[in-house]
Parts: C-alpha cells; structure tokens; sequence
C-alpha cells in the first residue's frame, strides 16, 4: 500500500511538472515565435518606411521640378512679353525713321533702360530679385541698354541659332557666359531681326524660393539643379534618379539629408530596443507603424494639394493683375487714338467720324452741318519768341474759350498744331453762320495772360456748309481749310465762306511756283529801278530795285503776288540773293556816272537764315566792288515783331559794315518808337497810303507831319513814296522831308535808262 502511494505521488508529481513544463515550454516557442515575428515586423517596418522616405523625398522632388518647370515658363513670358513692350518697339522704330541720339532717341533710350530695371526689380521673392540683370544687344551683337551697374566692355551677344532666331528659350551653353541661365529674347520687327533681349536668372533665388526656403539662408542645399542627367555621378549625396525639368534642359536631384527621426527609426539599436520594449508595446508598435505609414501618404497629399492651391491662387492674382493692366493699357490706346493729348479735345481721327456721322443724319434730315476751320494768326511768333511751353498754355486757353461756344452736340477738335475744327450739325440757317462766326471771333479781343504777361492774338476762319460745299467729310474740310486760307490772304482776324474756285487758285498758285523756280534760269526775272529824288535838289542820289516776272506761260505777273509766292515756294533765299547781286552790279556800273545808292527790299524768310543772307550780302558785294556804304538794306515792320536775338545781331552787323538800314511801310503795321531806338535805321520811309490822302485828307497830312518830325528829332532822313500829284511834293518840302518817289518823277526803269538819268542829272549840275 506504501509504495503504490508513493507511486501514485511520484506518478502526479511528474504529471504536474509536465503540466507546468508545457505551459512554459509553450511561452518559450511562443515568445521566440513573438521575438522572430517582432524581429521580422520591425525589420519590414523600417524598410517600408525607409521607402516611403525615398517615395516622399521623390514626390517632393517631382513637384519642384514641376514648379521650377513652370518658374521658367514664367520667366520665358515675362522676356517674351517684355520685347513686346511698347517703349522697345517705339525705340527700334524711331530709329529706323532716322531718329538721332540728340534729337529724342537717346530719350527713348533712357527709357528702355527704365523699363529694363523696372522689370529687374519687380519679379523678386522676398528682397531677392529673379533676374540678377537684363540687357538689350543690338543686331550686330553690340550692348545698347544694360541693367548691370558696371557691364563688361566686350560683352556682346550673337545668336545660337542660324537664320532668324524669333523664339524666346534658355540658354545655359553661352560661350562667354557658361555657368549663367540666361533668357534669349530676339526682337523681330517687319520680319528683321532688330536685336536682342538677354536676362540673367539668379539661379539661387530661383531654386531656393520654390523649395520653400529663403534664399539668404544655408538651407538651400537639399536639391542641385543639373545641366545634364550625367551629372548625378559626380554627386556623392544624390537620393534617387534625376527629374527632368519640363521645359528646360534641367535635371533636378535631391540630396542625402536624412533628420535625426528618420536616422533613429532606421537605425538597428532601435530594433534591439524594440525587443525589450517588445512584450508590453507590441500591438502599440504595430499599430504606430501603421498609423505612421498613413499620416506619411496623407501628409504627402496634404503637402501637394497645399502647394497646388498656393499656385493657383497666385497664377489667378497675377492673371487678374495682367487682365487690369491690358484693360488700362487698351483704354489708354483708345484715348490717345481719339483725343488730343494737350488739350483733351478730339483728334482729327474722332473729328472726321463725327463729321461723317452728322453727314449721314443730315441726308435724312431738313438741315446743314456747318464746319469752322480755325486757325490762330501768327502762332509760330509765340513759340519762337516765348518757347513751346507758352505756345502750349496758348492752345490750352484758346481750347477753353471756344468750348464756351460748343454745345453737348457740338464738336471742338483740335486738328494740328494751331488748328481747330468746329461742327455745327444742325445748322437750320445758313445766315446764322455769319453771326456765329462773328462770335468766335470776338472771344479773342481780350489778351491770353502767358507767363504774367498779356498776349493779343487773333484767328482766320473758314467756313464751310454742307452739301454745297461738300457731301463728304473729306470735301467739306478741305473747302474750309481753302476758306480760312482765303481769310488769312485777305489780312487775317476774319472769316471768309467758301466760294467754288478757291481750289482753283490753289492750284494757280501751285503752277506759278512751279515756273518760279526755273524764271531767272529761263531769263524771264528783270530788275527795275525807281529813282529816290532829293527834294532839295531835284537830283537822283538812289533807286529801289522792283523785281519783276514775265512768264512765257503767265506773261507779267503781279509785284504783289510774286513775293507771297516765292516765300510760300520756299525760293525767297534764292531769288533774293539773285536781287542783291543784280541790283549791287548796276549800282557798281553807276558810279561811273554819278555816286548812287541802289536800295533792295528784304523779306522777313530772309533775315531768319542771318548766316546765309550775311553771306550772300559779302558775296553780292565782292563780285560788283560796290562800297558797302552805297547799298541800302529795306526791312518791314513785320520782321522786328518777332524779336529774335538773332535779327538784332545781324542789323547791328550790317550797320557796322557800313550798310544803310530803311524801316519800310513805316506807320502801316505795330509802329512804334522802340524799334527805332533799339535798331540802327538810317531812313524811314512814310508808307504811300499816308502820302495818297495830303494835302486835302487832314489825318493823313497830321499823321505825316509827325513822322517827320519824330524822325528829324532823331536823327534818321526821311523817304515818301508814292508821290504822284505836285501838291504833296510841295508839302513835302515844307515839312523838310528829304527824299521821295513816285510817278510825278518817274516810273520804274531799267538800268541803263537809270543811269542816263543820272548823266542827265551831271549835266544839269555842271550847267
């Protein structure tokens, strides 16, 4: 019985050591089984998390690429719309019509380069601009405008392509700039390459932007830009394959730069502090790795979308900015296409098209239009006596005060320099013309106050009225434009309507200086002279040459019309000089006979050239021998108004070379004693129309009694022409005028006629 106990005892002993020993044989398979499956797990976790690393590290890589593909394109734009501009195109054709530097293409210059250095310092991130410099090469290769402070003196620029090169690009293989990235914009007007546009990107600012980082600081190294995808050989750090920039010849790589998380969770001595840690945070691991792998790729989605919007938000913002400034741009267009920049009245252009359309009403309706072509009489004396700057506040007054006479269906434009149109449309009366013709006029008797001084000026009028003087807007303007011409002929400060023949005697006038050109070629210009009688005397002491024509075509043309049409034709210089050389060589011839001056009307056109008429003066005298004290120079009042410096030098010129100075048609125009005083004149002469009325005509007999005696009182002999009747010669010689001419002693004769007068007069003396 005792051993079958202790049996029994061993028996269940052994049995429940077996009993423990399996639970903990079990615990053992299964905590090896836990430790190889938790070695495993971790082993894999850091594999696929160092893959999501790179697959992250890729993505981001992708995606700047992306952004640094659509940075260029960027910069691509902004060049190829910057060769576009405005200020570059109006450069290139200034200087195709042949603008110089000094007159306005060094401006336009300037101001390209102002555009250049604009454009460089609005494209920046932060302070740190996109373009480090922009340059305008010309054709030839040669720098004409530079953004850069201090530009190499040999740099030039000559395009890599054959032909015509017409595309904006990159360029990173520029012989004399190899490590640049430059922007290759030619500039291609009417098919011909003119030059080229080059900028310089800043390659740093660029890169480090667009990865999110300031340029400034050192974070900028996590990606290279390369040339080439070659290149990522020689680079030790490079984390995954090249990307491509789109767009660009660029290949962009990320560099090895692991953080200290993501070198902790890879590293082996976490995978043995895992196991220890592994019995009490095995389900927590697995499922932190899980949620780790998961916020890994959601935050990726996060990141791209974020950097998408951000995109899209600025590309929209700069796609509204560049909408508002083309909107700006276009309205500028329009006005300046339609508007008179100075006085903001409508241009010829907005002129025309309102004159067509009340045209076309007017054929519907029971009514006229009514043009006035305004013109304002002796501007050009403003701007070359006050500057342009007075001549523009002129307009500007001038634009205000006839608005005053425009109604909301009224037109006032501005057509050219001191030109204005007028459109009434919807004139009922052709009478009401008249009287407002005489308003417009009477809106210039007060004085334009001009840089605190008082100016009085004047207007011509044409008038033109539709359909009988024109169906067309063409037509009617032109009929006035021949109207206020007529107006202008007749003595200014008038109106004048439209006749049929106007054109006509346009084209007379045309024809006439035509033939005027080749006259004294042909031989059909002569020179009469009209002997100056000293009323003591009786004798012949000078003679004014008269210029006459007698065409082939035209036969004798008028003295009064000869003059205005060489000065229109512009050959006053010309026949002017022939005047002094004939009328020198008579006088020369003269003085064989009897000492006598020849006096030689001068036009004002003249005495603008100083130089020319100086020396054509020299030359006249030089080839006849005569002195110079026996020529006498006739000048109108007219030419002293403009008060040119230059004038007054040359009169003091010619008086110190001795010759004789005559203020002609004295009394006639703006007389007045300064110009006496301020000139060195040595005869005045009493205009014919003052002679014409003495003895009978009380005011013209006054009026002459005061000349002279103003002109004895200073010191000037005194000349009366047109004497005609014996009773102004006496009254002549009571008044002790000194000299005169006029048909009572003789007509104009030629040259040796003169000189037998004054054969005659010799005889006379010595008998």
């Amino acid at each position: 019985m005792g051993e079958s106990v202790r049996s029994d005892l061993r028996g269940g002993k052994g049995g429940r050591r077996r009993w423990l020993l399996s639970p903990a044989i079990a615990g053992g398979i299964a905590l090896i089984v836990y430790l190889a499956l938790l070695l495993v797990t971790t082993w894999v976790a850091q594999e696929r998390l160092s893959h999501s690393t790179k697959a992250r590290h890729a993505l981001d890589a992708r995606l700047h690429a992306n952004a640094l593909g659509y940075f260029y394109a960027e910069r691509l734009g902004d060049m190829a719309n910057l060769r576009r501009d405005q200020v570059i195109q109006s450069f290139f054709v200034n200087r195709d019509l042949g603008m110089s530097m000094k007159y306005g293409l060094h401006t336009s210059l300037v101001a390209v380069r102002d555009t250049l250095v604009e454009r460089v310092g609005e494209k920046r991130v932060d302070s740190a601009p996109f373009f480090d410099r922009i340059a305008l090469f010309d054709a030839d290769g040669t720098i004409l405008v530079d953004t850069a402070a201090d530009p190499p003196a040999t740099d030039r620029w000559a395009p890599l392509d054959s032909g015509l090169p017409t595309h904006v690009r990159l360029v990173v293989d520029a012989p004399q700039h190899p490590d640049a990235i430059l922007v290759e914009a030619p500039v291609v007007m009417s098919g011909r390459g003119r030059g080229t546009l080059v900028a310089w990107i800043n390659e740093r600012t660029a890169l480090a932007a667009l990865v999110g980082l300031d340029p400034g600081s050192g974070g900028g190294a996590r990606y290279r830009l390369l040339r080439s995808a070659a290149e990522v050989a020689d680079i030790e750090s490079a984390v995954g394959a090249p990307i491509e920039v789109s767009g660009t010849p660029f290949f962009l790589v990320g560099l090895e730069r692991a953080s200290l998380d993501e070198r902790l969770l890879t590293s082996r001595w976490f995978l043995f502090a895992l196991i220890l840690l592994a019995v009490a945070l095995l389900a927590g691991g697995w499922m932190l790795l899980g949620a780790q792998r998961q916020n890994l790729v959601l935050q990726t989605r996060m990141d791209v979308a974020r950097l998408q919007r951000r995109k899209l938000s600025e590309h929209n913002e700069r796609l509204r900015e560049e909408i508002k400034k083309r909107q700006e741009y276009e309205r500028r267009l329009i006005y300046q296409a339609n508007y008179d920049s100075l006085t903001g009245l409508p241009n010829r252009t907005l002129a025309m098209d309102r004159l067509e359309q009340s045209l076309m009403i007017t054929a519907r309706e029971d009514h006229r239009v009514l043009v006035f072509y305004m013109d304002l009489d002796h501007f050009k004396r403003v701007n070359d006596s006050l500057g342009h700057a007075a001549g523009d506040e002129v307009l500007v007054q001038t634009a205000e005060r006839v608005s005053t006479r425009v109604s909301a269906g009224d037109t006032l434009a501005r057509l050219a320099a001191d030109e204005f149109l007028i459109i009434y449309p919807d004139l009922r009366d052709p009478v009401d013309a008249a009287s407002r013709a005489q308003a417009l006029l009477g809106l210039f008797a007060a004085p334009f106050s001009i840089e605190g001084r008082e100016l009085f000026l004047t207007v011509s009028l044409g008038i033109a009225i539709s359909p009988c003087d024109g169906k067309t807007a063409e037509d009617l303007l032109k009929n006035a434009d021949l109207a206020m011409k007529e107006a202008k002929d007749n003595g200014r400060a008038r109106y004048s309507f439209y006749v049929p023949g106007l054109d006509v005697q346009i084209r007379e006038r045309l024809s006439m200086a035509n033939l005027l050109r080749h006259a004294a070629e042909r031989g059909e210009l002569a020179l009469l002279y009209q002997p100056l009688i000293d009323l003591r005397s009786g004798r012949v002491v000078a003679a004014e040459a008269l210029l006459r024509w007698t065409s082939e075509e035209l036969g004798a043309v008028s003295p009064d019309l000869l003059v205005p049409v060489a000065e229109d034709a512009g050959l006053i210089q010309q026949i002017g000089g022939w005047v002094l050389e004939r009328a020198c060589a008579a006088a020369a011839r003269w003085q064989s006979i009897a000492p006598c001056r020849v006096a030689v009307n001068v036009s004002s056109l003249q005495l603008q050239a100083p130089e020319i008429f100086s020396e054509q003066v020299d030359l006249a005298l030089s080839r006849s021998g005569l002195r110079s004290s026996l020529l006498e120079l006739e000048i109108t009042e007219g030419v002293l108004l403009r008060d040119r410096p230059t004038i007054g030098a040359l009169l003091a010129d010619l008086d110190r070379r001795g010759i004789r100075l005559s203020l002609d048609d004295f009394g006639t125009g703006y007389s007045a004693l300064s110009y006496l005083r301020r000139f060195p004149f040595h005869v005045l002469k009493i205009d014919r129309s003052f002679i014409a009325g003495i003895p009978d005509n009380q005011e013209d007999t006054e009026l002459t009694r005061a000349i002279i005696a103003m002109a004895q009182a200073l010191g000037l002999s005194v000349l009366a022409e047109g004497v005609e009747r014996p009773g102004q010669r006496d009254f002549l010689v009571e008044q002790g005028c000194d000299l005169a001419q006029g048909y009572l002693f003789s007509r104009p004769v030629d040259g040796d006629a003169l000189g037998a007068m004054l054969g005659a007069n010799v005889k006379g003396y010595r008998s």
